[in-house]
């Protein structure tokens, strides 16, 4: 098992179920696969109201519970699902995640973890105590790299408790980005970064010889009218890619060879990748889900991460 499908398990290690959902500022969307081959099913994409659901580490998440909550509702009946369980990808600015490097490893799980919060403490020292931690290890050699993410456990049971009211269970979390990585034909492609853009972050995946290499996930600036535009979020997007590939490049010895992208900004009527292309320097390839082929291109885009997830 690849380490990009181990991680798409994010914080259990349960099947995947034929359904999911995701959450961010400005929508909530949702696909259910049926038959042996999941090639068909129904999806769902609903606006939420603004400032309804605020994406944070360690505050409270939802603003608007009456409204998130008749959302989910919605989509539930939309999509034909009752009870039972499910995946859901939550916004990337509410996990917390990075790579660590270790000499050795405790064989004991339980030492395992402590050694993580340990480490994560002194990269992270403000991390609350009530948190929920997902680690994989990336690879056999040395030193081992792990690829550690915590949750508040608080804010983790907002979002849970949206599908348990209605009988639904929370089997796996995970992050648009991860998920998007099994998209790729991993052993077949080149080094790169798998960009993920969304209305609020922006998320970037450096993976290497089919394996996980650099994670980071940085929100947008908003301040004002004119730091939420299309334009200006690409700005912001293209100097980190910028500065990401420098750094690869530079301290990590790691050619990219490939941008691999998927933008979807809810509310951009544009193409962000035409903006995004002139500020950037390597050939942009979209990350274009194969399942489904007749969804139109902004449904795609939009649907991508949870047809990742279901992968």
């Amino acid at each position: 098992m690849s380490p990009t499908r181990r991680l798409k398990e994010f914080f259990t290690r349960q099947p995947v179920p034929s359904t999911a959902f995701q959450l961010t500022p400005s929508q909530l969307t949702g696909v259910h696969l049926e038959g042996r081959d999941h090639r068909s099913g129904r999806h769902i994409i609903l606006p939420l109201r603004p400032g309804s659901l605020e994406p944070s580490f360690d505050r409270a998440n939802i603003n608007d519970p009456a409204h998130v909550s008749a959302r989910v509702d919605e989509a539930l009946a939309k999509l034909g699902v009752r009870d039972g369980s499910l995946s859901l990808l939550v916004p990337e600015s509410v996990v917390k995640s990075t790579i660590l490097s270790f000499d050795e490893l405790p064989e004991s799980q339980a030492e395992r973890e402590r050694l993580f919060q340990w480490r994560l403490r002194k990269h992270m020292p403000s991390l609350p105590e009530d948190i929920r931690l997902s680690a994989d290890v990336l690879s056999a050699g040395r030193p081992r790299r792990v690829f550690v993410s915590v949750i508040h456990r608080p804010v983790l049971a907002e979002y849970e408790g949206l599908f348990a009211r209605r009988g639904a269970r929370v089997r796996d979390v995970g992050l648009a980005t991860l998920s998007l990585s099994n998209l790729l034909d991993l052993p077949s492609e080149p080094s790169g970064i798998l960009i993920n853009i969304e209305e609020d972050c922006l998320s970037l995946l450096a993976i290497a010889a089919g394996e996980v290499a650099f994670f980071r996930s940085k929100p947008f600036l908003t301040d004002g009218r004119e730091g939420r535009s299309l334009a200006r979020r690409m700005e912001h997007a293209a100097r980190e890619i910028n500065n990401t590939v420098t750094f690869l490049e530079d301290k990590e010895k790691m050619r990219v060879e490939t941008l691999w992208l998927r933008a979807a900004p809810s509310g951009a009527d544009e193409d962000s990748a035409s903006v995004l292309k002139p500020l950037v320097p390597l050939a942009l390839k979209p990350i274009e889900p194969s399942r489904w082929p007749g969804l139109k291109a902004r449904e795609a885009r939009i649907l991508a991460p949870l047809l990742g997830q279901l992968a």
